[in-house]
């Protein structure tokens, strides 16, 4: 394993044991790949969520920020537990989540729970990060309120594009594992690749 998968050993094996499915699978990029790694068998699992939010919080010890937040659904479960994580551990931060639409009732707003209303410094966090179509879109909608992206993150990236994303965007980015740490190889060639070296290659955005 990488020194990511060794700082967090304990969800790695989490995720190879309880998230990871092998067969043939489509992507929502439409690609092919022959494992899936289904990230709500993590953040909905009382033992996987904990694991998560101890290493992200560990993750965010050098990082100066207001708020942490995500897009539904893949960051709501885990932005509510690092919330409560955090406050035990004597750090205080409203978290949010971003729809993929604004409501068209009640409120009609796109960003759900306490952001700051005013330019603030945001992290950002997924549970799988592909191509980072996903992440990218709540970028985007916090952006457009004037709020600084200071940092995304995800629990696991798939070696298939979101670093070259995040790099347009001008967002540093630190996953807490990528598929390469934890050996992970499509062996369709694209999609998600066996390490960030064949991204040039056989991966798109």
């Amino acid at each position: 394993m990488s020194d990511t998968a060794h700082r967090h050993a304990a969800l790695a094996q989490f995720v190879l044991a309880k998230a990871i499915r092998r067969g043939e699978f489509t992507l929502s990029s439409g690609e092919k790949a022959n494992y899936y790694c289904d990230g709500k068998l993590v953040t909905l699992d009382p033992e996987g969520v904990a694991l998560v939010a101890e290493a992200m919080f560990a993750e965010l010890a050098d990082v100066e920020f207001d708020a942490v937040g995500g897009m539904d659904m893949g960051a709501t479960p885990i932005v509510s537990v690092l919330g409560d994580y955090a406050r035990r551990h004597g750090r205080t931060f409203p978290t949010f989540v971003v729809r993929k639409e604004a409501k068209s009732h009640g409120t009609r707003k796109q960003i759900e729970g306490p952001i700051p209303s005013v330019p603030s410094r945001v992290v950002l966090i997924d549970d799988v990060v592909t191509s980072g179509g996903s992440i990218g879109r709540a970028i985007e909608a916090v952006r457009e309120r004037g709020h600084t992206v200071v940092l995304a993150t995800c629990i696991l990236d798939r070696d298939a594009g979101g670093d070259r994303l995040m790099e347009r965007l001008g967002v540093p980015y630190r996953p807490l594992l990528r598929a390469s740490d934890l050996g992970l190889r499509n062996e369709h060639g694209h999609g998600a690749c066996a390490s960030r070296a064949d991204q040039s290659v056989c991966c798109h955005a």
